[in-house]
C-alpha cells in the first residue's frame, strides 16, 4: 500500500482520462489498455479523499494481511 496526495490522485485520474480519449485502434490489446484504464479510474473515483491528520487512525484500522 501506498499513500498520495488528494491532488496526485486527481491527476492521475485526468492522465488516465486522457489516455483512454487517445487510444484509437481497435486492435484486442488496444482494447484492453482502454478498459483496463477506465476500471482503475473508477476505482481511484471511488475513493474517498481524506486529511493526512487523520492517516494514522485509517492505518490502525486496516486488517493485517500477515506480510
Amino acid at each position: 500500500m501506498i499513500a498520495i496526495s488528494n491532488q496526485q490522485r486527481d491527476d492521475i485520474v485526468k492522465y488516465i482520462d486522457l489516455l483512454c480519449e487517445t487510444l484509437t485502434a481497435s486492435d484486442n490489446r488496444t482494447y484492453n489498455i482502454r478498459r483496463r484504464a477506465r476500471k482503475l479510474s473508477k476505482v481511484l473515483r471511488a475513493k474517498q479523499p481524506f486529511s493526512a491528520a487523520s492517516l494514522s487512525e485509517r492505518l490502525s484500522d486496516e486488517p493485517k494481511t500477515g506480510r
